[in-house]
């Protein structure tokens, strides 16, 4: 029989990127604030905040819990889901 010892885990990573020029200024701004934002949109966020960066053109975000509905989120805030690329 074999045994293993060592670390178990359901998590799942989850990466994102959207052009900035799809972006409203708020929109950009409610993302870099997710976790805030989706608290007063009465969101449950399970604390687990996303990595968000941004570049002269672009917002990436990137996860190893996947456990806040960033989909959701961006849909709620009036993102285009057409202007998403995900990368999982």
């Amino acid at each position: 029989m074999k045994l293993r010892i060592g670390f178990v885990t359901n998590s799942s990573s989850s990466s994102f990127t959207i052009a900035k020029s799809d972006l409203t200024d708020d929109q950009i701004e409610k993302i870099k604030n997710h976790i805030k934002v989706a608290k007063e949109l009465e969101m449950e966020t399970f604390y687990d905040e996303w990595d968000i960066r941004e570049t002269k053109y672009e917002i990436h975000g990137y996860t190893l819990m996947d456990n806040f509905d960033m989909e959701k989120f961006l849909r709620l805030i009036g993102v285009d889901r057409d202007d998403i690329e995900w990368e999982d």
